[in-house]
């Protein structure tokens, strides 16, 4: 798999979009919907679905699937077990795209590895996997220009969306690190790495701004 790291400004959280080209993925997901509805939703590629059971189930400790889908209707019987799936990640939410109104084509999104779910930690490192081994180059950039640009635009307003510029210095490990950096600026480096042991690739930030000159080559 590639990732692709970007360092954010600190204090800001982005959840969620969907890629140009899916990835392959074999995701277990649950789908919160009315009862009557479950036998639909599976059908259309859930692997659970319904509400009743998967409450009670989850609240006895079951927690077999990778992601959960839902509607703003079903979630407050979906409430009753926010206290575990909240610290997981795994509550539907408008921002990663997991609390929708078309469960079925959310589904299809999901099931399809385009929809990538991401947030900035610490001092606003964020990690997200965007490409698969077998991917084109042209497939692993434009799903990188694509989460560049939304990353962009969930900016916050007192950020610029330009990146820093600022000299190098040695790091340890061989690392460099901006002496320097703009007070105002959103991404602030990024690095490629080709699986999880691959060599970190350094990438220019400026030509990843869609106002670069070589972003469209």
């Amino acid at each position: 798999l590639l990732e692709a790291m970007r360092q954010v400004a600190p204090m800001y959280s982005v959840h969620g979009c969907h890629l140009p080209h899916g990835l392959k993925q074999n995701v277990r997901l649950l789908v919160f919907c009315p009862d009557e509805d479950a036998d639909k939703m599976r059908a259309a590629g859930a692997d659970f679905a319904g509400v009743t059971a998967p409450v009670r189930r989850i609240g006895q400790g079951w927690l077999d699937f990778d992601r959960c889908i839902g509607t703003p209707s079903i979630m407050p019987q979906v409430m009753k077990v926010a206290r575990i799936l909240g610290p997981r990640r795994l509550m539907p939410n408008p921002r990663s795209g997991t609390l929708v109104l078309d469960l079925e084509g959310a589904i299809r999104e999901a099931k399809a590895g385009t929809q990538l779910e991401y947030r900035a930690v610490g001092d606003g490192e964020l990690t997200a996997t965007i490409a698969d081994r077998d991917f084109s180059d042209a497939m692993i950039l434009e799903n990188m220009k694509f989460f560049t640009q939304t990353l962009l635009r969930a900016r916050p307003r007192s950020s610029t969306g330009t990146t820093a510029q600022a000299p190098l210095i040695p790091m340890p490990g061989g690392q460099q690190a901006a002496t320097d950096v703009a007070a105002d600026a959103f991404l602030l480096d990024a690095t490629l790495q080709l699986g999880a042991k691959g060599p970190l690739v350094r990438v220019d930030a400026d030509a990843m701004m869609p106002t670069s000159v070589g972003y469209f080559r």
